[in-house]
């Protein structure tokens, strides 16, 4: 590299010194980060790579006025827009300017990608590759504060950059978990040995993104034993966010039992809960430990806990006040000492407001709520997610390679409601390598045709309102002729009330959804949900009941 004169030394000297002026890197290229400013328009500095295989840039590290950010993160990339894959193979430098993000499809991609952490505006951005003697290390990324706000002397300064950040660059990535440690350390954290702890765990997917709020939430339980409510739609994770309770509990090597509430029938939930004792019932041939006395001294967690029958539910509660559990079939009290975490998919307050879930339970579970936000309000997450499950099931049918993810196919995933959350995304993947092993994963193609689950808030009123209402007013009319004792509006020398037909469409659609909510027991979608009764798709239903200010009664 040829240096022109005395100015482009100094730079390059302070800049030098800005990233030796600390042992914790982190801190150092925070400190870097702001003597740049004084030489280039920057909101941000991106440390990321384009990985070939993968056609993805996977994004490292951020840095932003006085934070450090570890983000790593997958963002899928379509090589047909750019000539980076090439680039790559040939080992060829790249410096580029690009004046406006939204213009570039992978800049666009990128800027979006970091929005939990800097928040999405137009700005310019400023390119360079950075390769070592053997290998492209990957990218150092400059994020402008506005459009168009680079010229050809922060270009040049931007080359002088390049080789002092390869070398962070390299080593930010082989000890980029303890750098993350470092991070939490020097932030002023009391307890960093249960950091450390925090490490070792099996990672979250999206804890620095999507789920980082829920997460934070969780971590302030560390060494808690206070009762905690996790509340998320079906197929969120909220097991697993059970299983990061248990291991920051000090119970953590104490028991932890696991009951599905919902796939207990009603007349077993006593028995598997409380256990009984011989001869309690046909069939009870020996005395059996219930769920409680088997969690003695750790913790019991009860998912699904809004399907336990009320009779059920003043059991569990006089165990709750008293800490003791009686048998079936027996009289004597058993000790126990058991911390709950419970979750659900239902609307509590609803239910206590319906009489079907108790009031003064509801208080004693209701200590600590965790809310795990549905995957459609976490899109970000969805790359990293779609890699994991799909080198998951790589590993499983052995398949060899990487799995690559077209960007068509991201973005009409990224437009889907996923109704059923991480656990739908996951049974899509699977299904989608199962049926073409080792091919680009086209998993559009196995998502429904139906519009309805792909609208956009601007859509919704009038995609709702050209083909939804009519199924609606003839679903109410069949109702109020139900109630009516006839089969329909077509019955001869019938007459439904003058009411019926003077009703506004609005009030007409308002109470079609009340009734088939009431019908399904507050269950939205799934089978015998609203949405089923209606004959239209929950997305669509959810987004009528918004319009009209209708509150869910159940969080599915």
């Amino acid at each position: 590299m040829v240096w022109t004169n005395s100015d482009d030394l100094d730079f390059l000297r302070k800049t030098m010194d800005c990233m030796a002026g600390s042992l914790n890197l982190p801190e150092a290229l925070v400190n870097t980060f702001g003597y740049l400013q004084r030489h280039f328009p920057i909101d941000a500095i991106s440390l990321h790579q384009y990985s070939v295989p993968l056609k993805s840039l996977k994004l490292f590290f951020l840095i932003t006025k006085d934070r450090f950010h570890f983000v790593e993160t997958t963002v899928p990339v379509d090589e047909a827009h750019i000539p980076i894959q090439i680039l790559h193979q040939r080992g060829l430098e790249l410096f580029k300017s690009i004046p406006l993000n939204r213009d570039n499809a992978v800049t666009f991609a990128h800027s979006k990608a970091l929005e939990p952490f800097l928040p999405y505006k137009d700005r310019a951005y400023l390119i360079a590759m950075m390769q070592s003697e053997e290998e492209v290390i990957g990218h150092l990324c400059l994020m402008g504060t506005h459009v168009a706000c680079f010229n050809e002397d922060h270009l040049k300064k931007l080359s002088l950059l390049v080789k002092p950040f390869t070398l962070v660059m390299a080593n930010l990535l082989k000890g980029k978990r303890s750098i993350y440690f470092q991070e939490k350390l020097y932030s002023g954290g009391d307890r960093p040995e249960e950091d450390c702890g925090r490490f070792r765990d099996k990672r979250i997917l999206g804890e620095q993104a999507g789920l980082k709020a829920t997460m934070d939430t969780v971590y302030q339980l560390r060494g808690s034993e206070i009762p905690a409510l996790i509340l998320g739609e079906t197929g969120t994770g909220k097991e697993l966010i059970a299983d990061v309770i248990q291991r920051i509990s000090p119970r953590k090597d104490k028991p932890f039992i696991k009951v599905n509430c919902g796939a207990i029938p009603d007349t077993l939930v006593d028995s598997e809960l409380f256990g009984y004792e011989k001869g309690a019932f046909t069939g009870a041939t020996a005395s059996r430990p219930g769920k409680f006395e088997q969690a003695h001294g750790g913790t019991l967690f009860l998912d699904e806990i809004g399907e336990l029958p009320m009779s059920v539910q003043v059991r569990l509660l006089r165990v709750l006040q008293d800490n003791v559990v009686v048998r079936l079939g027996s009289t004597r009290s058993i000790a126990v000492d058991v911390r709950i975490i419970a979750a659900t998919n239902r609307n509590l307050e609803q239910m206590m407001q319906e009489g079907t879930f108790r009031e003064d339970l509801y208080y004693r579970l209701y200590v600590y709520p965790v809310r795990v936000p549905p995957l459609r309000d976490r899109p970000h997450d969805l790359p990293e997610l779609i890699h994991f499950f799909a080198q998951r099931a790589y590993a499983k049918l052995g398949v060899k390679g990487y799995p690559v993810v077209p960007t068509q196919t991201l973005q009409r995933m990224l437009q889907y409601s996923w109704p059923g959350n991480v656990r739908e995304l996951e049974n899509l993947v699977k299904r989608g390598v199962t049926m073409n092993p080792g091919a680009p994963l086209l998993l559009e193609k196995l998502l429904p045709e139906d519009e309805g689950w792909y609208l956009t808030p601007e859509e919704e009123p009038s995609y709702f309102e050209k083909t939804i209402d009519a199924r609606v007013q003839a679903a109410l009319d069949r109702h109020l002729a139900s109630m009516h004792g006839l089969k329909g509006r077509d019955v001869p020398g019938v007459v439904l009330p003058v009411e019926v037909g003077m009703r506004t469409l609005a009030e007409t659609v308002t109470e079609a959804i009340r009734a088939a909510l009431e019908r399904a027991g507050g269950k939205i979608s799934g089978p015998g949900g609203a949405a089923e009764l209606l004959d239209v798709n929950p997305s669509t239903l959810r987004s009528k009941m918004r319009k009209l200010g209708l509150t869910e009664t159940s969080s599915e």
